[in-house]
């Protein structure tokens, strides 16, 4: 994307209606004042009586308009997809869908007072929009700034998203191995937060486990047990916002079980870590947000074979695989809060825009204290 053009926004919603009208006026607004170049079919791209009073028919005129629409959603740098209403408007679905197959930054923007419950959508209009649907015009406009600030930062690499400014928060980073947990770990470190990272130079199992589950696998994990609950445990005492790099929670319903299944431990052995597991987490402070690192498991697989860890290099991968989906099968069922970001076509260590876009999610997630998943 050039910063040097003004932004294009595409607006796609039902403007058919006094209401609809007045509503989306009060969006434009907001998008003018923001410094978008925004297009709203109804009116940009006008109604079929006016092409018909040219002279042209009536499927003339519908040609007329589609092609007018669709060029304007490829040339736009981000589409803003109304949800309100009952169900999204339909010729709405298709341009957001157009939209990011064309690989558009796409944003919902969903204020029925109805819609309660986050990621209650279709999956599919969820997954378009990213789960990046603002709640009100507030909400929106703080969005939008973001993402015009992360736009500049394509060309002076800095970082716009502030969280410094905040009440104090515990959360954790996610996710399989190969996801980016590490990266955005040192992201939001330099950004100020307090960090607890993996205890990797303090675990005297890790270089060895991968390659005997059976002999360490039990050990591994009795160390991760003890170690990550003196890890919740602080974050009491901590004054500040903390980022931790995975939960006690993940040890327990992700890591045990998946120890288990590959032949670390007998069946009596998995029931003794349990009670242990259940036991901590009865008694420790639990993190307000999860922030839910994925992307697709070959994606994970060439990153762990690139940054050639010594301890990785005799990774199963079954039983990786078994990692993975059990972090799929969590994630969706956790009571903890979950904020899903998929890294898939993300360079958080060299790209501002997209740690800039990362963060941004972050903030309003912590924000509006919603379950973003």
């Amino acid at each position: 994307m050039n910063a040097t053009h003004k932004p294009k926004i595409y607006y796609a919603s039902s403007l058919f209606n006094e209401g609809e009208r007045t509503f989306n006026l009060r969006v434009k607004t907001i998008l003018d004042h923001i410094g978008f170049e925004t297009w709203f079919p109804q009116e940009d791209a006008g109604f079929l009586e006016r092409y018909m009073d040219d002279g042209m028919t009536l499927e003339e005129a519908r040609q007329a308009i589609f092609r007018l629409n669709l060029n304007a959603v490829e040339e736009a740098d981000v589409l803003l997809f109304n949800l309100d209403g009952r169900v999204p408007d339909e010729g709405a679905c298709i341009e957001a869908g157009i939209a990011f197959g064309r690989g558009k930054r796409c944003i919902g923007l969903q204020t029925d007072f109805r819609s309660v419950e986050p990621g209650g959508n279709n999956l599919m209009i969820d997954g378009v929009v990213r789960y990046e649907i603002a709640g009100d015009l507030d909400e929106l406009e703080t969005m939008l700034k973001e993402f015009v600030r992360g736009r500049e930062t394509n060309s002076d690499s800095r970082i716009t998203v502030d969280l410094r400014e905040r009440p104090d928060h515990y959360l954790t980073l996610s996710g399989p191995l190969g996801v980016g947990k590490s990266t955005l770990l040192q992201v939001m470190a330099e950004q100020g937060w307090k960090v607890n990272r993996e205890p990797v130079a303090e675990n005297p199992y890790l270089d060895d486990v991968y390659a005997n589950l059976a002999d360490f696998g039990f050990r591994m994990q009795a160390f991760y047990l003890g170690s990550r609950a003196n890890q919740h445990r602080q974050s009491a005492t901590i004054g500040g916002s903390l980022v931790q790099e995975r939960s006690l929670e993940e040890d327990g319903e992700v890591f045990l079980p998946a120890y288990r299944d590959a032949g670390a431990y007998a069946t009596s052995d998995y029931d003794t870590l349990r009670t242990l597991y259940e036991a901590l987490a009865s008694t420790t402070p639990r993190p307000g947000l999860a922030v839910f690192l994925t992307a697709p498991f070959e994606v994970t697989l060439d990153r762990i074979a690139k940054r050639g860890r010594p301890a990785e290099r005799t990774l199963d991968m079954e039983f990786a695989r078994a990692v993975y989906e059990r972090y799929q099968a969590w994630a969706a069922n956790t009571d903890t809060p979950i904020l899903e970001i998929d890294t898939t076509d993300l360079d958080l260590a060299s790209s501002a825009a997209d740690a800039t876009e990362v963060l941004g999610r972050i903030a309003r997630a912590l924000r509006t204290e919603r379950v973003l998943t």
